[in-house]
């Protein structure tokens, strides 16, 4: 049996995907109440201001990429750590193509409009950058510990720079309509195999 969605939920729901698509600067509460279906007061009730919404969005969004993604890929220790970065770059390339490479990543698109001038949503979005890079880390240890890769590799710069051509693939693969960057970045392992 399906569980009815809260209030709360279709509000973080609405928001979501009005962020996604807009931006959260040119998206008002209105947008959000109609998007919802909640009444205005409800929405108030569970969130004081736009920017707590906005917090809890990016949150939820990271709960939910979490479970979503990172959970069936870099997480998997039941596979080579090879497969799966691969896998991680091949759930990218799925989600950017099932949107038609309209939107791009919601963090790194939140990142770009609010992060410099914004300090409660650089710190959110930096923990989750964060959490990512630690656990394509992990992963990458892995990869050493099974020989899969050089033994060499700095793994936090190479998880840094891991994380940060990910989000330019997706921003490139958006602005050119295509999934070739992605394609590209994910050829970029090759790199780290051992020889």
């Amino acid at each position: 049996m399906k569980r009815e969605c809260s209030n709360r939920d279709k509000i973080l729901d609405a928001a979501a995907r009005l962020f996604h698509q807009r931006g959260f600067q040119p998206t008002s509460l209105d947008d959000i109440v109609a998007s919802s279906g909640v009444c205005r007061s409800n929405l108030y009730y569970h969130f004081a201001s736009k920017e707590e919404l906005g917090l809890a969005v990016v949150d939820w969004l990271v709960a939910r990429f979490d479970s979503d993604v990172i959970e069936g890929t870099l997480r998997d220790a039941e596979l080579p750590a090879r497969r799966r970065l691969e896998r991680f770059f091949a759930a990218v390339l799925n989600g950017l193509e099932a949107d038609a490479y309209r939107r791009g990543c919601p963090f790194g698109n939140l990142a770009a409009e609010l992060a410099g001038d914004h300090p409660k949503f650089r710190e959110r979005l930096s923990g989750l950058f964060r959490h990512w890079e630690a656990t394509v880390v992990t992963c990458l240890r892995d990869g050493i510990g099974r020989g899969e890769f050089r033994p060499d590799l700095d793994v936090e710069r190479v998880a840094t720079a891991l994380v940060s051509q990910v989000e330019g693939a997706v921003l490139l693969s958006k602005t050119y309509g295509h999934g070739g960057p992605v394609r590209a970045a994910w050829a970029t392992l090759e790199l780290l195999e051992s020889r």
